[in-house]
């Protein structure tokens, strides 16, 4: 799924999603009892950039690839399923493991050149600048002097 910035409007209130995703899978069955796998993310809009924020608890960091192009920022990733130990039985689990992936369209703004991103504590914090605005500038208009032809005999 590809989300489209301004955040406020590609954005659905999480429960909403949650609702609608639970439909789809009543419907159709393609998940069933399966949680879902994509990562939750917020984002926000400054003078100079955006800030997304990627819930990734129990994510290697080093498992997770972060790929931007053409205007779209890809997070793929794996995160592990926990074993259980010699004599543990599950009794449930809503912790979805395996591998998920997220793509977010940026505005044109979007300096695809200047991504970073950092993880901490379970979270990954990718900045995107935006391209700085072409600045006006006086162009100086040069004067001629007009030329004359003579009429040749």
């Amino acid at each position: 799924m590809t989300y489209t910035f301004p955040i406020a409007t590609a954005f659905p209130p999480a429960s909403l999603r949650r609702e609608i995703d639970r439909m789809f899978d009543d419907v159709f069955a393609t998940r069933a009892a399966t949680p879902s796998r994509q990562p939750l993310a917020a984002a926000r809009e400054d003078a100079t950039g955006y800030t997304l924020e990627v819930d990734l608890p129990g994510v290697d960091p080093q498992k997770v690839e972060l790929l931007a192009e053409e205007g779209v920022l890809t997070l793929k990733g794996l995160r592990a399923h926990r074993a259980l130990a010699e004599g543990e039985t599950a009794v449930f689990s809503e912790v979805a493991g395996g591998e998920f992936i997220r793509r977010f369209r940026l505005p044109k703004v979007a300096d695809l050149q200047s991504v970073s991103a950092s993880y901490a504590l379970g979270v990954l914090s990718i900045r995107v600048a935006k391209i700085a605005p072409a600045q006006p500038r006086r162009v100086p208009v040069t004067i001629q002097s007009p030329t004359v032809s003579t009429p040749t005999e």
